[in-house]
């Protein structure tokens, strides 16, 4: 069958493929959706790791700029059975460089040599609409980049107690770190869209990102006082539906023992496309490009 090739269509660039100097660490940049998939292969490499056998797990953690350690949400512990396996950071800031260093782990649970490498997640561009990420860390696939209308200026409660002192005009007051800072955010999702964001304002923490240049500090909450959608337009017509919330950050979720999540790819997509396990053996070269669905 002749192939038919347009030359109007710009190239295909394929994701970038960024590896360990070691050459058992591996990271691709997820742009579509602001992540990053990593992959181990202690196979690999000019020299395969020793005792490769005996490796049963993967720890990565993730160096944030200013040397803010994060442990990889699906890799505290990832399984690496044999020196391979996957995970997917679905949380790294937008737009600045971060370090990836992954750690093996013997049966025995010692733990071998670390390798590390460094990518970027673009942030949106300085001009984009759609310039607030909102992201699921149960379901990445629900997450969404929309507009910011409004994001109102922070405020940071007070956790004060006084107590009248007899004989003094001054009060006693006990005092500790303040709240952290909680804003109101309305932001325009387009119809197509509307559905997704209401699926994802309900569905447990979420992260929210913007560029750096917002000056806003990732932050994991769950959103309070829900409004909208509220057409902007008539009701009916082809512009945005508004969607009002509160952000109130919350200390990170937890990461130990999370799974493997990586949006829009799943056991359920699997079975959906594929009818036996010979054919799925058949479309994917490896564990790990199955597991990433052809990324690595």
């Amino acid at each position: 069958m002749p192939m038919i090739v347009d030359p109007s269509a710009p190239p295909v660039t394929p994701p970038v493929r960024v590896v360990s100097p070691d050459g058992w660490l591996a990271g691709i940049v997820d742009e579509q959706w602001a992540g990053v998939v990593l992959a181990v292969d202690y196979t690999a490499g000019t020299t395969p790791l020793a005792d490769v056998g005996d490796v049963r797990q993967v720890r990565i953690t993730r160096t944030d700029p200013g040397g803010g350690l994060a442990l990889v949400r699906s890799a505290d512990l990832a399984w690496a059975i044999e020196g391979v396996g996957t995970a997917y950071d679905h949380e790294p800031p937008l737009g600045v460089a971060v370090v990836y260093t992954a750690t093996p782990v013997y049966a025995d649970g010692s733990e071998g040599p670390a390798s590390s490498l460094a990518v970027t997640v673009p942030a949106p561009e300085p001009g984009d609409d759609r310039d607030l990420w909102i992201k699921s860390l149960d379901d990445p696939g629900l997450s969404v980049r929309v507009m910011i209308v409004e994001w109102s200026g922070a405020t940071s409660a007070g956790r004060q107690d006084a107590v009248d002192i007899a004989g003094s005009p001054y009060r006693q007051l006990a005092y500790d770190e303040h709240g952290a800072e909680v804003v109101q955010v309305t932001v325009d999702v387009p119809p197509e869209l509307v559905g997704q964001m209401r699926a994802l304002l309900r569905s447990g923490a979420l992260l929210a990102q913007v560029r750096p240049g917002y000056l806003q500090p990732d932050a994991y909450f769950v959103p309070g006082d829900i409004t909208g959608p509220a057409p902007t337009g008539r009701l009916g017509s082809s512009e945005g539906y508004r969607f009002g919330f509160t952000v109130e950050p919350l200390a990170r979720p937890d990461t130990i023992g999370q799974p493997l999540r990586i949006p829009g790819w799943s056991w359920d997509d699997v079975a959906a496309r594929y009818a036996t396990w010979d054919a799925i053996a058949a479309s994917y070269s490896s564990w790990a490009s199955l597991s990433t669905n052809g990324v690595t």
